[in-house]
């Protein structure tokens, strides 16, 4: 057995920790880590993936002698981090090994600790390692790194906090020399890609995958609303779909034991949270999402782990392998839009090793109820999206180029080495390397010394400000005015834009009202009503083309058998496609349909978020030509809405399309860039990753205009361009989508406005009550309306009787002797009668 090849020692905690026997992944992985092999261990949520790594190295720890930082473990979250060290810390007592974490939140005194008696293992994040490279003695410990684990690798490779810690690792290469490394992650779609972000380019590595969706019963669910829905509706200020979903959901955390709630947003996660609480002060139903306070979040965390709380609405905060106890179900509200995203979610129910991860999507609409079958299917199946790494992000190039001179002067050529051994810039052109150093000179971050360079003053600050690659906003606290604790915090947009004295908002599920604006908070008190949804910047999740593709096939088809899904899902989704047929044709992967209305156009495409986003301001930005008038657009997954500024006949439209060539598409959108928004907020953050931008510097204070004059055709501009193709835009897919529709193999039918094209006009909806009530608040307001008794007297002979609005006769009159002067009081009126009496 693979636990027999450990030390005695570390056989005996597992013994004291009732482990007798390893999971399929310990089995494959621990020989390999013992034999000092790089690897990569892909394997689903609760299968001791951590264990996996843990057990061999702390074998080889007992082997090695001696101080300093001998293991690096590191995490996305601090989170995480504080999970890890718990685990972490029960193995190493036993073993008379230290472990520490060292992350934003440590202290000082902590820190200085470390410094002088550095632990064994170190478990930290990207960005904090990034600190580790700056004092000269941190540096003297970080020689005897001997192995280095990332987990939940997969959170960190597609993106730029990836590409730094890529570099970070060659960086630390150059001090340690060669380290073992191990990457561990629950959801991945392209493993090769992983594996080689893993290592770099100049190094072998294994990979053991275990099977990702084999205990995996997902099922998708639509309940169908009821009149008390319809009611509900009205009191809580939502829409009656949304209701019935909400009360399925209750149903469901009723029926079980401990369950996670997972929604897509912070602001779809507040909402619900506080209509829960209108619903039902007792309900056992808590919130959790990254803008809340730490406190809050701990605080729920610990109240679901002991059972207090039966339900946890919250978003991707929970996603990963934070311990939150033993949790029985996990639900997902409206389409998790990524089936890796669902995997990671599903799994967090049955988190135990051998526990199967049961759990159900309750969706509040045909589009959601479509794309969530498919999603499912897929996930059930095992077949997860492509996670691409972005080469040449030059806004980590600038940053590394700063934080590789933290340690002293370096040669030009030796630092083109370090970082073109990583991942991501392994195609790092030579004439890109220099040309992002030269304009780092020039904006006096770094000093050229022909053959090497070194930071300036200016340099060391920039360091400092810039330690992480996440987008930044300056947030504001939420601080109660009675008990002073910190609630959470707001983005500026939402603060600079809505929050005054007396406005309120939602925030921890509960509604409050400001009291006072300050500098870099806002005072507040807890009220009883619902409040406006703040916003966060950084929350969609986009729709994949695949996934979009199959619902389209699924529109096409009709065949819902291979999906799991109940019959009032199945139904529903039928009832739209049948309404749908009626109306004309359906779209679908292998038909666009444009609907044409009043001023309006809607085309209805199955190209997922990103091709249509791409599709849709080259559409927008040919027909303003072709009108001489700017025109509107909206997009989702299924769907580009166009705001025309008169009647357009169909003909332009579609002879607009047939105009884009799949090779134009990249020049059409550069082109299209140099007046986007997109841009300016992708470029505001480029300028600040280069330095050109003080890290506070309020974005709408920056005069764009200038800046894009001054920059233009240098690195900083051609990343801020290539940002904002990676980051918003598809188009590798807006081109095979263009070709498509050459070709033929995709035709394009005109219809009237139908169903699916109006459901896109329908989505937009929120959670919040509308600026005017929509048909459902309407709706639930005159049935109850209806149902109210009123007091009826006739005024002539005073003859009294009661009536329910829904019953009364086209005419109303007297019973006894036929008069029409008759009055209509509510019970709490009815005295008033006495008064028409007199009177009369």
């Amino acid at each position: 057995m693979v636990f027999e090849l450990l030390d005695p020692r570390i056989q005996g905690v597992l013994r004291d920790r009732d482990i007798h026997e390893p999971t399929g992944a310990q089995r494959e992985a621990i020989p390999k880590i013992m034999e000092g092999r790089n690897l990569l261990l892909v394997a689903h949520t609760g299968i001791g993936k951590t264990e996996a790594a843990m057990l061999p190295i702390f074998h080889r720890l007992l082997e090695t002698p001696g101080k300093g930082i001998k293991c690096i473990y590191i995490t996305p979250l601090r989170a995480l981090n504080r999970d890890m060290l718990k685990r972490l810390t029960e193995f190493g007592e036993a073993l008379d090994l230290n472990v520490a974490v060292r992350h934003g939140d440590t202290s000082q005194s902590e820190r200085q600790a470390q410094s002088k008696n550095p632990p064994h293992v170190l478990i930290t994040t990207p960005e904090t390692l990034q600190v580790l490279f700056t004092g000269k003695r941190l540096r003297e410990h970080l020689t005897r790194v001997k192995w280095v684990v990332i987990d939940e690798i997969h959170e960190l490779a597609g993106n730029e906090r990836g590409a730094q810690l890529a570099v970070a690792l060659e960086r630390l290469s150059e001090l340690a020399g060669e380290f073992q490394r191990v990457g561990l992650s629950a959801t991945v779609g392209t493993i090769d890609e992983v594996a080689r972000f893993l290592v770099g380019t100049e190094r072998d590595v294994e990979v053991v995958h275990t099977q990702v969706s084999k205990d995996l019963d997902v099922r998708v669910e639509s309940p169908q609303v009821t009149e008390q829905d319809r009611d509900l509706a009205g009191r809580l200020q939502s829409d009656a779909d949304l209701i019935a979903g909400m009360r399925r959901c209750l149903q469901l955390i009723e029926e079980h034991r401990s369950t996670l709630l997972f929604v897509n947003t912070r602001d779809t996660a507040e909402a619900i949270g506080a209509r829960y609480n209108l619903w039902d002060e007792e309900l056992k139903i808590g919130v959790h999402h990254g803008s809340l306070s730490k406190d809050i979040r701990v605080d729920m965390e610990e109240q679901f782990k002991a059972e207090e709380l039966k339900g946890l609405i919250c978003t991707s905060s929970l996603e990963l392998g934070i311990d939150v106890g033993s949790v029985d179900f996990a639900i997902q509200f409206n389409s998790p839009r990524q089936v890796s995203r669902l995997i990671q979610r599903m799994g967090r129910a049955g988190h135990r090793v051998g526990e199967r991860s049961e759990g159900a999507i309750v969706a509040s609409n045909p589009d959601e109820i479509a794309e969530s079958m498919v999603i499912a299917r897929k996930a059930m199946d095992g077949e997860l999206e492509e996670l691409r790494v972005r080469e040449n992000p030059l806004a980590v190039l600038a940053n590394q180029l700063v934080a590789i001179t933290m340690a002293g002067e370096l040669e030009k050529e030796r630092a083109y080495e370090i970082i073109r051994r990583s991942h991501p810039f392994r195609n790092l052109s030579r004439e890109e390397f220099f040309g992002v150093l030269e304009q780092l000179v020039e904006i006096g971050l770094l000093f050229d010394n022909q053959d090497s360079f070194r930071r300036t003053g200016r340099g060391m600050r920039y360091f400092y400000d810039n330690l992480s690659m996440i987008p930044d906003e300056r947030t504001f606290l939420i601080r109660e005015i009675g008990s002073r604790r910190i609630v959470g915090s707001l983005d500026e947009s939402f603060v600079v834009s809505f929050a005054e004295p007396y406005a309120s908002f939602i925030t921890h599920g509960r509604t409050w009202r400001i009291v006072e604006v300050r500098e870099d908070e806002l005072l507040v008190e807890q009220v009883r009503e619902i409040g406006s949804i703040p916003s966060w910047v950084g929350e969609d999740i986009p729709v994949p083309y695949d996934v979009a593709q199959e619902v389209g096939r699924l529109r096409r088809t009709g065949d819902t058998a291979p999906y799991c899904a109940d019959a009032g899902s199945v139904g529903s989704l039928h009832k739209y496609l049948e309404e749908q047929n009626k109306e004309g044709a359906v779209p679908s992967d292998t038909t666009v349909t444009l609907e044409m209305g009043k001023r309006l156009a809607i085309l209805n495409m199955c190209f997922g978020t990103k091709v249509n986003e791409t599709l849709s301001k080259i559409i927008s930005v040919l027909l303003s030509a072709r009108l001489g008038e700017s025109v509107g657009v909206q997009t989702d997954p299924y769907r580009i809405i166009l705001e025309l500024p008169r009647d357009v006949p169909s003909a332009v439209i579609i002879d607009t399309i047939r105009s884009m060539k799949a090779e134009g598409v990249e020049s059409l959108i550069r082109l299209v860039l140099k007046t986007s928004t997109y841009l300016r907020w992708r470029f505001v953050f480029v300028a600040k990753k280069f330095g050109v931008i003080e890290k506070d510097a309020d974005y709408r204070s920056v005069n764009f205009t200038r800046l894009v004059e001054a920059f233009e055709d240098t690195p900083l501009f051609e990343e801020a361009v290539r940002r904002v193709m990676w980051e918003d835009f598809d188009i590798e897919g807006a081109a095979r989508a263009v070709k498509s529709i050459e070709t033929g193999e995709v035709r394009i039918e005109v219809t009237r406005l139908s169903p699916i094209g109006r459901a896109g006009l329908q989505h937009s909806r929120e959670l919040i009550m509308p600026q005017r009530a929509d048909h459902s608040i309407l709706m639930a307001l005159k049935r109850r309306l209806e149902d109210e008794t009123l007091h009826m007297s006739c005024l002539n002979c005073q003859t009294q009787w009661r009536l329910k609005p829904k019953d009364t006769p086209a005419r109303v009159v007297c019973s006894k002797f036929g008069g029409r002067m008759i009055a209509a009081l509510p019970a709490y009126n009815r005295e008033a009668i006495a008064l028409l009496r007199k009177k009369s």
